[in-house]
């Protein structure tokens, strides 16, 4: 099979096992994410306080791996000192204080920060940050990807696009082609928001977890950074809002989310009620919560693809899934 250069829009976990294997098949790729560096939802946030350096995994929480592939990268990526199995007090906690141990089993971190992992999968790939493409021209076997400050990469062979749907579907539809398909998946999918709080604490505290699922009111989640391996620096916690209450407050002034989730997390914890430091982020598109349920879909042409955590569901392992799958598909087509 003759080799095919292809493009990869999309850095996260399902463009880097995308990108995966179809290297592994002998193809040529070449990956373009508008963000500054690796990670994504799989991120961590390093900021100055008056304590002295916090980091913060702001975005996804932790991994599991099910499955034999993804099982085998993750025992890579630890064998790499890319990651850690997170052992920890982790728990449910309901409305009415009723506590439940989180069931057995491993719960992956990337180290030093979650973005670890994502820079484990992408390490010898070729990727450009800082490059968003506004549109696709060409057609099947040329594709030129067109950059939002104007300059051209190609032609490819064939285009992999592992975005969110929101902005796959703006992008196709400033392309060539009849992608009304792919399109039309995207446009049933549906991904939530997560507005999420930072903050850091004058003296330790301990509520007798580490991490706890919530349920019944706003917050759907807290954890303790430094009972993380590899974390350092002063006590320093995130806070993660429902989906619901996100979804609400989405437009909400970041002081207003900060004010609202450490409001519930004093009520119900005892958390301090004036922390040294805190800021929020709002992550748009957190988590899947209607999926199409396939891992990938092709343009009729077969060299126009999607893939995404958004095709399966909410997990990373299932990014991972989607974007192998696309990649497989691809280097066979």
């Amino acid at each position: 099979m003759a080799t095919r250069r292809i493009a990869i829009i999309g850095a996260g976990l399902a463009g880097a096992a995308c990108a995966r294997a179809l290297v592994q098949a002998g193809h040529s790729c070449q990956l373009f994410d508008k963000g500054r560096g690796p990670g994504g939802r799989l991120s961590t946030r390093r900021v100055e306080t008056p304590l002295g350096e916090a980091g913060f995994d702001h975005g996804a929480q932790f991994i599991t791996a099910r499955g034999a592939a993804f099982s085998a990268f993750m025992h890579d990526a630890r064998d790499a000192g890319a990651a850690a199995v997170w052992d920890a007090r982790l728990v449910s906690i309901d409305r009415r204080g009723n506590v439940e141990p989180l069931r057995e089993e491993d719960r992956w971190i990337g180290v030093p920060g979650m973005n670890g992992l994502v820079k484990h999968a992408l390490d010898g790939l070729d990727v450009q940050f800082g490059a968003r493409v506004a549109a696709l021209k060409g057609g099947a076997g040329s594709w030129t990807l067109v950059r939002d400050d104007g300059r051209r990469e190609g032609p490819f062979d064939a285009v992999a696009i592992t975005i969110p749907p929101e902005q796959m579907s703006d992008l196709l539809a400033r392309t060539d082609g009849d992608f009304s398909t792919q399109i039309a998946q995207a446009n049933t999918a549906q991904i939530g928001p997560c507005q999420a709080v930072m903050t850091v604490l004058n003296a330790p505290f301990d509520p007798g977890f580490d991490g706890a699922k919530l349920y019944g009111g706003a917050l759907a989640w807290m954890a303790r950074m430094g009972s993380r391996p590899g974390r350092a620096g002063p006590e320093a916690w995130i806070l993660h809002a429902t989906t619901g209450w996100s979804r609400a407050n989405l437009e909400a002034s970041p002081d207003a989310v900060v004010r609202n989730l450490l409001e519930e997390a004093h009520v119900r914890f005892g958390f301090p009620a004036r922390p040294v430091w805190s800021a929020a982020h709002r992550w748009r598109y957190a988590l899947s919560e209607q999926a199409p349920g396939t891992p990938f879909a092709l343009d009729e042409t077969g060299t126009v693809g999607c893939a995404g955590d958004w095709r399966l569901g909410g997990r990373a392992e299932l990014a991972w899934d989607s974007g192998a799958a696309l990649g497989e598909a691809l280097a066979k087509s």
